[in-house]
């Protein structure tokens, strides 16, 4: 059996891809273990996501700003944490050690509102843990795939892969809209956690599968044995002088202050739709379940034909256009159906397609961008991201829904410069790579 097609120390030649799926031969060991990891990731993520804008309401609307600050702020003092952890731990035990962490987090959360239901200050903690961790658990997943796989290969299978996770993120959020108000808000937290531990154990199978051969053989590799190494000064450098990874943050962090304006405009129609707890979890378990059938349907049949065929440049673009299309639709149409519609499929959008093929732009940087720069864009920035959202939002909210709509049709065009730049300095890159 041929191996899968990873990095490798020489360069090798790209495989011939099955014409229908995408998938070369020797890959499918790699990308099953891959899939199935982001899997178990998502549906524990998501089966505590649901929750966190349930919690977020029972602290209060007129606080979500407040905790979008907070969480910024744990996130700068998490960060450097992070980075020293990268700079010494072996990349084959990121896995473990990441996710025990936040395993162990959420179970004490969970012990506490066990003890005292309804604290709100429980419910505070636990939006700003769900909101700043989720990013560090998966940027690390990412960023092993993105060190592991060719961009050649990402091009065609980093879709399929996401599509993985996009199956957890249905079924966690069909679990909780089945079952939340049945087992209580305790019991979910616990069983997510389970999911979560799940993960650990497929992320290392995943790792396992993909190490290239050496010799012909796997024993004598030792690449997921180093460290990625380097100090956080360096990090710091490198994104402040590459024109790429301030194009990267750019796209993201834009993305992220659109995201606040609908989150404000969501919020604020729940709270008057929705009087209780379990209702207000309920619907937003459905909305998760609808956003992740939707991403998997983008993942599984549009972006790895998009990106192979058409280019990353073609697949980055498309993104902000189908986000202008359904922004102007609201701003036509500002009713709350039409509100949660577009909510829907802008994240499906966000999940679906910009996702898999942000991560794309990564497989053409060195280690320490991967593991560590990319850390930066994927938490910080994008929390600093939300927090300039919320900073921007009271510009906009006195516009009404049509208005904000228009806002952010508008930095979604901003958004389609950004992304079609991006496209084009990945070629040029990928090009020099391949000499």
């Amino acid at each position: 059996m041929s191996a899968p097609t990873l990095r490798a120390a020489a360069p090798a030649a790209a495989p011939t891809p099955r014409l229908r799926w995408l998938v070369a031969a020797g890959e499918g060991r790699a990308l099953l273990a891959a899939a199935g990891a982001y899997f178990a990731l998502l549906a524990g993520y998501y089966m505590l996501r649901s929750l966190r804008e349930a919690f977020a309401l029972e602290v209060g609307r007129e606080h979500i700003g407040t905790l979008f600050y907070v969480t910024f702020a744990v996130m700068l003092a998490v960060l450097p944490l992070y980075w020293f952890v990268v700079a010494r731990l072996p990349r084959r035990r990121l896995f473990p050690a990441v996710y025990a962490t936040v395993i162990a987090l959420f179970l004490g959360i969970a012990s506490g509102m066990a003890v005292s239901p309804g604290n709100r200050a429980l419910a505070a903690v636990y939006f700003v843990a769900v909101t700043s961790l989720n990013l560090f658990m998966v940027s690390v997943f990412w960023s092993v795939m993105a060190d592991a796989w060719r961009s050649e290969a990402a091009r065609r299978l980093f879709g399929f892969i996401a599509a993985g996770g996009s199956a957890g993120a249905i079924a966690g959020p069909l679990f909780n809209s089945l079952f939340v108000q049945r087992l209580g808000t305790t019991w979910v937290i616990v069983l997510a956690c389970a999911l979560l531990a799940t993960a650990i154990l497929a992320g290392r199978r995943a790792q396992d599968a993909g190490e290239p051969p050496s010799g012909g053989t796997r024993a004598g590799d030792t690449r997921l044995d180093v460290a990625v190494g380097g100090r956080a000064i360096d990090d710091l450098k490198r994104l402040v002088t590459s024109p790429y990874l301030l194009a990267i943050a750019a796209l993201i962090v834009l993305g992220q202050v659109l995201g606040g304006f609908m989150y404000q405009e969501q919020a604020k129609y729940v709270e008057q739709a929705h009087a209780t707890l379990g209702e207000r979890a309920a619907l937003f378990a459905r909305v998760d379940l609808a956003v992740n059938l939707l991403a998997l349907l983008f993942q599984g049949a549009v972006v790895g034909w998009l990106a192979a065929r058409g280019g990353l440049k073609l697949a980055l673009a498309f993104v902000p256009m189908l986000l202008i299309a359904s922004l102007v639709l609201l701003a036509l149409l500002p009713v709350g159906a039409v509100l949660i519609g577009t909510q829907v499929f802008r994240r499906a959008v966000d999940y679906g397609l910009f996702k898999p093929t942000r991560e794309m732009l990564f497989t053409v940087l060195n280690p320490e961008s991967k593991f560590k720069s990319k850390s930066l864009i994927d938490t910080l920035l994008q929390r600093g991201g939300d927090s300039a959202g919320q900073l921007a939002y009271p510009l906009v909210a006195g516009l009404g829904l049509a208005g904000v709509a228009w806002a952010c049709a508008g930095v979604s065009l901003l958004m389609l410069a950004g992304a079609t730049w991006l496209g084009g300095a990945f070629g040029r890159r990928e090009a020099e790579a391949g000499r």
